[in-house]
């Protein structure tokens, strides 16, 4: 065989393996991209970085209020669950719920409607249920006024009354002591305000003549003059419910390093939290087997009256 047809030959072999590698690396490539397609997509259910969690509060006060509040509680975390937390705003509870339950929010503090809510939507559960100043976790809501004529829920008829939509303490149970009354909503003038901190504003510059709120938060105005029209049945405290995705091990450590303060009985626990919102500063507990039940009645309450409406 000739030096060039020895060249030749050499070189069609050459080229024959260079097609060969690249074919079989086009292959692989290919290959690597069906699998890894399906993997990405299912990737995209994983909303949040997973070395990150979020903790969200049910927007009761403003977000500047919530921020102050919270950042505290937030930094605890941060230092005792071996986890990195950030606290994530919102302005309304369908938000916030709807977040909860596709992941994009870890953990939240919610009321027993919006909790309610929450777990008829996805099965949110609560961890932990926040303790009153006199270690229950329990809480009533109140209808004040500002009004000296208004003696009686009844003569509330056709004012107007303040309410925070979607709100336990206040919209949902007002509404109902007012309806169990003989008062629907259409015998007053409902205004709907974006907070509780708004609901209290209100009635203190006469917007409003009467509303619902937290009994905790109208002990802080106990000075001003306003009057309790009526009072509610002890209902089931702000607890800290868990997203579905949140995994066991971190819901775990959040319960375990919040469990072991006891402001109530600690001075030094107290000292701890005291920068916290009155609403979790009393500490917490695992929440009993009736717990949930009671959130659940109070979500009864919340479908009868958007049934009504």
């Amino acid at each position: 065989m000739s030096t060039l047809n020895l060249l030749k030959r050499i070189t069609s072999d050459l080229l024959k393996a260079y097609i060969r590698t690249a074919s079989l690396l086009f292959l692989l490539m290919l290959a690597n991209f069906a699998f890894a397609a399906p993997a990405a997509a299912a990737g995209e259910k994983n909303l949040s970085d997973p070395g990150r969690y979020t903790f969200a509060v049910i927007p009761f006060y403003s977000p500047e209020k919530i921020w102050a509040l919270y950042t505290p509680f937030i930094d605890y975390l941060n230092k005792n669950t071996g986890q990195s937390w950030e606290l994530k705003l919102y302005h309304n509870h369908n938000e916030l719920i709807d977040e909860l339950c596709n992941g994009r929010v870890s953990a939240a503090l919610m009321g027993p409607v919006p909790l309610g809510r929450a777990n008829n939507k996805c099965g949110a559960t609560p961890m932990l249920a926040a303790l009153g100043d006199d270690g229950t976790p329990s809480y009533h809501s109140v209808i004040l006024t500002n009004t000296t004529s208004v003696t009686t829920l009844r003569k509330l008829k056709g004012k107007k009354i303040g309410f925070f939509k979607g709100s336990t303490a206040a919209h949902i149970v007002p509404a109902k002591i007012l309806k169990d009354s003989g008062i629907s909503m259409s015998a007053i003038q409902p205004i709907f305000l974006e907070s509780q901190d708004r609901i209290m504003s209100a009635l203190l510059s006469g917007e409003v003549a009467a509303a619902g709120v937290k009994e905790t938060l109208a002990k802080r105005f106990s000075q001003q003059k306003l009057r309790v029209l009526a009072i509610s049945a002890p209902l089931p405290n702000f607890a800290l419910c868990a997203s579905p995705s949140l995994p066991a091990a971190v819901r775990q450590q959040m319960i375990s390093a919040l469990i072991r303060l006891k402001p109530l009985a600690d001075k030094k626990d107290a000292e701890a939290m005291k920068g916290w919102d009155d609403e979790i500063n009393n500490g917490f507990m695992v929440p009993g087997k009736n717990f949930l039940p009671s959130v659940m009645k109070v979500f009864e309450i919340f479908k009868e009256l958007q049934n009504e409406n």
